[in-house]
């Protein structure tokens, strides 16, 4: 009786299922627990409902004061605005060429941890660069011609797309900004030779 008195004084923690004993005494133990708590023990019952009404009100309050983090995100999404983790065109940066990186798609492909040494795939670390010729700053025909002969068969003409591609380094990072590199002395480079031809 002892055991299941100290199981019943911690609510939820107490299982039927696992009792030994029957229904018949479970529930005449239980009958008995009750009415030593609602007799023996009224001070503590009374206090426990008085903790239980301050709680309530305490969180009452807690709740009509509590001002979510979030609310200038909600607010936002309510009123159909832009969200502030958005950068805007000024913040996005852009290469000496004046090509925003915003136009400008990378491409990498990962084909995981290979069993026998090296473990990493030749083309791990490769890096594909493709920008439409729309995006390039290239102001007339005779810089968009000699773009043309300066990268061959790379430009695909009938998508209008620049594609570079580079793995020369062990890192994507590296290889991303040696193809931003190149792609910045091939814009600069038709540029300057497209000048001294007009002179």
């Amino acid at each position: 009786q002892n055991y299941i008195l100290s199981r019943f004084e911690i609510p939820g923690k107490f299982n039927f299922t696992q009792s030994n004993m029957s229904t018949k005494r479970v529930f005449s133990t239980l009958k008995a627990f009750v009415h030593c708590k609602l007799v023996t023990k009224p001070s503590s019952s009374l206090a426990f409902s008085q903790n239980l009404k301050l709680s309530t009100k305490t969180e009452q309050a807690t709740s009509s004061n509590y001002k979510s983090p979030y609310n200038n995100l909600f607010e936002m999404m309510r009123n159909d605005t832009s969200s502030p983790f958005e950068r805007s065109q000024e913040e996005v940066p852009k290469l000496k060429c004046g090509i925003s990186e915003g136009d400008i798609q990378f491409k990498t492909t990962s084909y995981g941890r290979l069993e026998l040494p090296p473990y990493v795939h030749t083309n791990e670390y490769k890096v594909t660069l493709q920008v439409n010729i729309k995006h390039l700053p290239l102001e007339n025909d005779t810089e968009r011609e000699i773009f043309r002969q300066i990268v061959g068969r790379r430009f695909n003409e009938e998508r209008n797309q620049l594609k570079l591609t580079s793995n020369q380094f062990a890192s994507r990072i590296e290889n991303k900004r040696h193809l931003c590199w190149m792609l910045d002395r091939i814009i600069i480079g038709a540029k300057r030779l497209a000048a001294e031809n007009s002179v």
